[in-house]
């Protein structure tokens, strides 16, 4: 049998045919001199049956270069374990590339960890030093199969974790009560209560970040603040950033004076003018052809969702597909311990069905039950919804807020029919917003009081 270098090619001559056979000869023989180096299993791999003398993480940066076949040898377990990650990726429909990253970034993990104890999620994550690897989707792999050993500095809410970090740059004493804050928010302080939502208190701590920067240059502990000087924060703020500002201060001082860290509450006392804001539409020129230059069936139906049906950004994310009834063009919106439903117009319909034959496209496998997916989340076995940066970048191509579109849908619709109870039915909202759209639209209808 001749090697493909030894067959004869009919258009060359032989003086060519001759030299083509003199090099392949020199190679042949530099292989055979010098054969590929057959890598052996290391034997610094985990033993299941040792025992942890002490905590300490892995450093990768020996794998920071070099090719895969410079690394050690698979064991049959590992290798195993490879193959049935490959298998995975084709029964998801996944990517040529995210595979085959995947794939190299396990091969990677257990050719020095291997497959035989349970691995650490902070040694996974950091071989996210290395390119062209995939932390994200090796992970959810192998903690489905129960093989990851959680970081406790990774578990709980993000939103908590980060706000943690945050926290942790403040001077010592005012980081202190800023934890206990936090806690007691929580449900966690000396007197129980229902806790507050991590968004919420995230809210709350942003708008008190700047004061509390401020503060800490000249006191050490939140006891030394006094309500001249909340007085003074709120008075050097513009009146929409004051409004944010009282109720994140009241928030903090009642809970502090709660867990008997300070003596009395500064708050106590301030109040602030009320102020009724009523909504603004939208000039035309930014509303029209909104729905035209969204990119893609997804963004053309996240937007028609906010700009013809006004739903709410965040319950537009938590759709769930079996929400969705194209037979009868029919959308369950679940509010709270409500369902509102929302009947498509022929528009929004068409759009849902473009959406729901690319979802089908692109990601036939997918057991992801909410019906907008991005290519994370359709991989993703945890079920999460789609993420709030995506569909915050539809509306930032289109240079307005999801907020304000829906604000503007349904001032539009209360300048056209002025009957608060139509609005309750068309949007799903209260009675109370529904009179302030009408007042809105309608300046005047709206009642003076007495003189």
């Amino acid at each position: 049998m001749l090697l493909p270098a030894q067959r004869a090619d009919p258009s060359s001559t032989p003086e060519t045919s001759l030299a083509d056979a003199e090099v392949f000869r020199d190679r042949w023989s530099w292989w055979l001199s010098h054969p590929p180096v057959v890598q052996q299993i290391s034997p610094h791999l985990v033993d299941p049956a040792q025992i942890t003398l002490f905590d300490a993480r892995r450093n990768w940066s020996c794998l920071s270069v070099g090719a895969l076949d410079e690394l050690p040898a698979l064991t049959p377990t590992a290798q195993a374990l490879v193959e049935e990650f490959d298998q995975h990726a084709l029964r998801h429909g996944w990517n040529t590339m995210p595979r085959v990253t995947g794939r190299k970034t396990l091969r990677l993990l257990l050719a020095w960890v291997d497959a035989e104890a349970p691995i650490h999620e902070a040694d996974i994550r950091a071989l996210a030093d290395r390119r062209s690897t995939t932390i994200r989707r090796v992970l959810q792999f192998l903690d489905a199969k129960g093989m990851v050993v959680p970081d406790p500095t990774r578990q709980g809410d993000p939103i908590e974790r980060a706000l943690h970090r945050r926290i942790s740059t403040l001077p010592g004493r005012i980081a202190e009560e800023l934890h206990r804050w936090m806690l007691v928010l929580q449900g966690q302080g000396r007197r129980p209560h229902p806790a507050f939502p991590f968004t919420t208190i995230r809210t709350y701590f942003n708008a008190l970040a700047p004061v509390l920067n401020a503060w800490a240059d000249r006191v050490t502990s939140l006891r030394e603040i006094t309500t001249s000087d909340i007085q003074a924060a709120i008075d050097d703020q513009p009146p929409a950033t004051a409004r944010n500002l009282l109720p994140a201060l009241r928030s903090l001082f009642r809970a502090l004076k709660q867990e008997k860290l300070i003596f009395r509450d500064p708050t106590r006392g301030i109040t602030m003018a009320a102020q009724r804001r009523l909504p603004a539409p939208i000039p035309t020129d930014q509303l029209r052809g909104l729905i035209d230059r969204a990119d893609g069936p997804l963004a053309k139906l996240v937007v028609a969702l906010v700009a013809i049906h006004a739903l709410g950004k965040k319950e537009t994310d938590h759709l769930l597909l079996a929400d969705l009834d194209l037979l009868t063009g029919q959308l369950h919106v679940t509010r709270n311990d409500s369902r509102h439903t929302v009947y498509l117009d022929e528009l929004t319909h068409a759009l849902a069905i473009q959406w729901v034959r690319e979802r089908r496209r692109l990601w036939p496998r997918t057991t992801n039950p909410y019906l907008l997916v991005s290519r994370i989340t359709a991989a993703d076995p945890t079920h999460s919804p789609i993420a709030r940066t995506l569909t915050d970048a539809v509306f930032r191509r289109a240079d307005i807020s999801p907020g304000r579109l829906r604000r503007d849908r349904i001032l539009d619709e209360a300048a056209y029919t002025a009957d608060p109870i139509h609005l309750m039915r068309v949007f799903g909202i209260s009675g109370k917003v529904a009179m302030k759209y009408v007042q809105a639209a309608h300046p005047e209808r709206r009642t003076t009081g007495p003189r």
